[in-house]
């Protein structure tokens, strides 16, 4: 175990893995899709359940039963960085074991180890 007064020069990542933390990027990805199952599950504020929206096709695909979510085309760099269009390409991106939990909390579990690994 490394002590808590190690040099700054040593790496983070060890410590990271030590303690199971996820790295930013990683991070901010999990609260993302916290936020998105939340709206999925209608527990979130409205502003953002309406912004997600359950991907249905035009004509039967297999892919209609995936629980994958609407992607919203757009213009502008800007567009490309909004909640919809990211939440919504985090959320596809997921295993369906993920996608259908049952609950927060297990949902919340499967996220981590999935984004850890």
């Amino acid at each position: 175990m490394r002590s808590p007064r190690s040099p700054r020069s040593d790496s983070a990542t060890p410590l990271l893995l030590e303690l199971y933390w996820l790295p930013i990027v990683s991070g901010v990805d999990f609260k993302l899709l916290i936020l998105t199952y939340k709206a999925v599950h209608n527990d979130a504020p409205v502003y953002l359940c309406e912004l997600v929206c359950p991907y249905q096709p035009t004509r039967t695909l297999r892919s209609a039963n995936n629980n994958m979510l609407e992607m919203k085309r757009t213009r502008t760099k800007a567009g490309d960085c909004s909640f919809a269009l990211a939440a919504a390409s985090l959320w596809n991106n997921l295993p369906t074991v993920i996608k259908t939990c049952d609950n927060l909390t297990s949902f919340k579990r499967l996220l981590k180890a999935h984004l850890f690994w």
